[in-house]
């Protein structure tokens, strides 16, 4: 996994774990894409789509390390996909 595919991973994680422990009823805010604006949002939507992204990520990550294993190259180790 390159440099930035890893922080945009461990970003991921650290969404992914604050929203976790955000209490029942909590206001969350999104940006606006390509703007400094931020909208209130539905909490569950929000970590919905950050777990699907997080998924995402997961998988290409595996797919990534199997196809490192077939031409011999090592990887770092999986205690990375711990979410």
């Amino acid at each position: 996994m390159d440099q930035r595919k890893a922080h945009v991973f461990q970003e991921q994680r650290v969404l992914f774990e604050e929203l976790k422990s955000l209490p029942r009823g909590a206001h969350v805010y999104k940006q606006q894409q390509n703007s400094q604006i931020f909208f209130r949002a539905n909490k569950d939507k929000v970590f919905e789509e950050c777990k699907k992204t997080l998924d995402n990520l997961v998988e290409e990550y595996k797919q990534c390390e199997t196809s490192q294993s077939n031409t011999g190259e090592t990887s770092s180790t999986s205690q990375d996909l711990n979410y």
